[in-house]
């Protein structure tokens, strides 16, 4: 690690690639998290750890994944399917349940469509977008 001059009085930590992919190596291989190993080593950057895994390319399966609910529950019907264990009744079931997030889908999109038609009407100024607009 070395030190070079930022702005007047500041300097940053330039850490060499050997050192990095030591660290990323020991929190991959390794039970600890990035803040132990942030503090282990000194290292100023909060985000420093993720930004060189980026950037070597190293995927992080430590890091959780948030997913919705509903999203699990049609990853696992669109396995079932590939396997053919889905049954009729849970396919229409997914089916309605689309069916129904697309209308309401469309009543927001009208809606929304209606308070920019309002709005322009009374501030008298245009909202949307014109096109080939940069």
């Amino acid at each position: 690690m070395r030190y070079a001059p930022r702005n007047k009085g500041q300097f940053v930590q330039i850490y060499s690639e050997a050192f990095r992919r030591k660290v990323i190596e020991e929190y991959l291989s390794s039970n600890v998290s990035k803040m132990f190993l942030l503090r282990k080593y000194g290292i100023k950057m909060k985000s420093g750890i993720q930004r060189w895994m980026k950037l070597y390319g190293y995927e992080d399966h430590k890091q959780p994944v948030m997913i919705k609910f509903s999203a699990v529950r049609s990853h696992a019907l669109i396995r079932k399917m590939n396997t053919g264990k889905a049954s009729k009744k849970q396919l229409e079931e997914k089916i309605r349940e689309l069916e129904r997030q697309l209308e309401d889908e469309k009543l927001r999109a009208e809606a929304y469509e209606r308070i920019i038609e309002k709005a322009e009407k009374d501030l008298k100024v245009p909202i949307r977008k014109k096109p080939n607009t940069r």
